[in-house]
């Protein structure tokens, strides 16, 4: 059962439903080798200074930026591991973990780092580090913690007897893959009776949404404009 035939099943009226955060604690996938440590390889080899340093610094900044980019893709069950740059960035923007103003700057690092032939210059590359430095930093901060639980409310005067309150949704994260599982409840007992659940799996165009949602909501940034995104999503299922 997907999610729009769950809500009307359980007569929820999602477009009339209040969204708030309702906390969590979902952390990043830890990789192999992490993005700080492929920045702090890079920041060596800037301080080393020279031709051979700079150009090893180049290499690695672009090699933090791309681990980041995986990092946050697998940490949300997107096997991303082959994707070429724009690929994973542009599904980075569509979860909502990319502010536009940073995307920006990654893609213009990530095109002047494309050009590895070509010898880099001291301001080329330290601009490089700062934008890295951002990116890689950002990401970290997000997960301190990231409130991966959505919960959904109608107003009372909208509840009829018997019908369900309130819906919850949580970010899981097993070896079958990364989803969202969404819980029904009814009044009764603390926090209400559970009477129903779905999952919301990774790649879902509603996931994404939620996704992008949650992230509006831990960072406090653009969250009407994430609110519209998920309200157009929900109406195209």
């Amino acid at each position: 059962m997907d999610i729009k035939e769950f809500c009307l099943a359980h007569q929820f009226n999602m477009e009339k439903s209040t969204i708030a955060s309702g906390g969590g604690s979902f952390e990043m996938t830890e990789l192999k080798t992490l993005p700080i440590e492929f920045l702090s390889l890079a920041e060596d080899d800037f301080e080393r200074g020279g031709l051979s340093a700079l150009v090893n610094a180049t290499t690695n900044v672009k090699r933090a930026i791309v681990c980041q980019l995986d990092q946050l893709l697998i940490s949300f069950g997107y096997q991303s591991l082959r994707w070429n740059i724009p690929k994973k960035i542009e599904s980075l923007r569509a979860l909502g973990l990319l502010a536009p103003s940073l995307l920006r700057k990654v893609v213009s690092v990530r095109n002047l780092l494309e050009h590895e032939y070509e010898t880099p210059s001291l301001k080329t590359v330290e601009e490089a580090l700062d934008i890295a430095s951002l990116f890689v930093m950002s990401a970290s901060a997000m997960f301190i913690p990231f409130e991966d639980v959505l919960e959904f409310s109608l107003p009372s005067s909208s509840v009829e007897g018997g019908s369900v309150t309130h819906i919850t949704a949580g970010l899981n994260r097993e070896p079958r893959g990364v989803f969202y599982t969404v819980y029904a409840y009814q009044p009764g007992g603390y926090g209400g009776l559970c009477v129903g659940q779905c999952e919301i799996q990774s790649g879902h165009m509603l996931f994404e949404a939620m996704v992008r949602l949650s992230a509006s909501l831990t960072l406090r940034y653009r969250v009407d404009q994430a609110l519209r995104n998920f309200e157009t999503t929900y109406a195209q299922l």
